[in-house]
C-alpha cells in the first residue's frame, strides 16, 4: 500500500471553509486510507491568528494530523523566515523536507504554489 502524504500550509487551512480543493482534498482523504494529510502546528497557529477558530476547525477533522516542531525544526523554520518566507509555509517546507520515515515522498497541498518557487520541494497545486 503506498500513502499519499500531503502537508497543508496556513493558506490551504485558511481556504478549508470555502475552496472547493481544499474540500475535496479533506473529503478524499476521510474516504481514501492512501491519503495521509498534514498540518504543522506553526502553519495552524498562523492560520488561527488571521481567521479565529480556524484552529478549533482543524481539531475537528480527524483526517488532519499535526506536526509538531523540536528545537532544531524550529531552527530551520527561523532561516527560512529571515529569508522572507511566511512562518505557516517555512513549517510546511519544514515538514516534507524532514519526514522521510513516512517511506513516501510528501508534497505541500497548498492554494499559493508560487510561494514555494525555489524552496526545492513539491507542491499539489490546490488553485487550479
Amino acid at each position: 500500500m503506498i500513502q499519499q502524504h500531503l502537508v497543508l500550509d496556513s493558506p490551504s487551512l485558511l481556504a478549508l471553509s470555502g475552496n472547493r480543493q481544499v474540500s475535496a482534498l479533506i473529503h478524499q482523504a476521510f474516504l481514501d486510507g492512501d491519503t495521509r494529510l498534514w498540518a504543522p502546528v506553526l502553519a495552524i497557529l498562523e492560520a488561527d491568528r488571521e481567521h479565529p477558530g480556524t484552529a478549533e476547525h482543524v481539531g475537528q477533522l480527524d483526517v488532519i494530523h499535526t506536526i509538531d516542531l523540536d528545537y532544531a525544526a524550529v531552527l530551520a523554520v527561523a532561516r527560512l523566515c529571515r529569508k522572507g518566507v511566511p512562518a505557516g509555509v517555512a513549517a510546511a517546507v519544514q515538514a516534507v523536507r524532514n519526514l522521510p520515515d513516512w517511506g513516501a515522498d510528501a508534497l505541500v497541498a497548498t492554494i499559493e504554489p508560487k510561494a514555494y518557487e525555489g524552496l526545492g520541494v513539491g507542491v499539489l497545486d490546490l488553485d487550479r
